[in-house]
């Protein structure tokens, strides 16, 4: 078995001190994660590989257990950290097999496992939000094409285009806000939740309104158009039993008829 070891080098620490770290395997990836103390690490020989996850404290430490005999030799992290993609790019054997992993607790939870077959890119968007696979022309010739995941695996889009040579996310433009301006929203995040909540309950009420005036007006409509044949039907029975010679009982039917208007549920309350 191959040995590696790894210096870290803390810049942010007087005298920029360096910490070794030994890998006891051969190490075949190493990836950080872009917004958080986390690496990720896929050791082990092709198509038998191992991914441990470490976070860097005062001491570096593993992530929850060691990930055994993963299909993969690729990591790909979200933009906004956390969260990664387990892939085997440009490998027929693994199965083109997908993981979507979080990895901001005590131990890295497998949130979904999907496949995309002869995969050969991942590129997640700007946000952090979606992710897309794709297999392209460069790397097969057939069954090119792409999938789009959101960032806990679920499938939202796919589509297949033969002779597909490239994926690439429109860049996203740097926030017009200002670092403290950041701050202050993440802060006061409760109180905007809040306010858009009451404005997405207005707007509701608006179409609520909307759409009860709408039914009030073709019951309106049809309750005129009965109280119109009722009459009709007053004259036609004068008019026959003029012509009757003998009594005959008249039999009604009374319908009831009932239409939702709207439908509200308040939660209970805590006494």
């Amino acid at each position: 078995e191959s040995e590696n070891v790894f210096e870290i080098f803390r810049l942010r620490e007087k005298d920029i001190p360096v910490e070794n770290f030994e890998i006891k395997s051969k190490v075949m990836s190493l990836s950080w994660d872009p917004k958080g103390p986390r690496f990720a690490v896929i050791q082990g020989e092709q198509g038998r590989t191992d991914v441990s996850f470490f976070k860097i404290g005062e001491k570096i430490l593993p992530i929850g257990k060691t990930l055994t005999n993963k299909k993969c030799n690729c990591i790909k992290w979200s933009p906004l950290g956390q969260y990664c993609v387990l892939a085997g790019l440009n490998n027929i054997s693994f199965d083109g097999v997908l993981e979507f992993w979080d990895i901001g607790g005590d131990a890295p939870t497998l949130m979904n496992e999907a496949s995309h077959f002869m995969v050969t890119n991942i590129a997640w968007d700007p946000t952090g939000r979606y992710v897309c696979s794709s297999n392209t022309y460069g790397g097969h010739s057939v069954e090119n094409g792409y999938n789009m995941w959101n960032f806990q695996g679920s499938k939202v889009f796919e589509a297949s285009l033969e002779g597909f040579i490239q994926f690439q996310w429109r860049p996203r433009p740097p926030t017009l806000l200002r670092e403290k301006d950041i701050k202050d929203v993440k802060k006061n995040m409760k109180s905007y939740t809040r306010d858009f909540e009451i404005k997405d309950k207005l707007s509701q009420s608006k179409a609520s309104k909307e759409l009860i005036e709408k039914r009030r007006a073709v019951y309106d409509e049809f309750m005129t158009y009965r109280r119109k044949k009722e009459k009709d039907l007053e004259v036609l029975k004068l008019q026959y039993s003029e012509l009757r010679t003998e009594v005959v009982e008249e039999e009604y039917v009374e319908e009831t008829v009932e239409f939702f208007m709207k439908e509200e549920v308040e939660p209970a309350s805590k006494e």
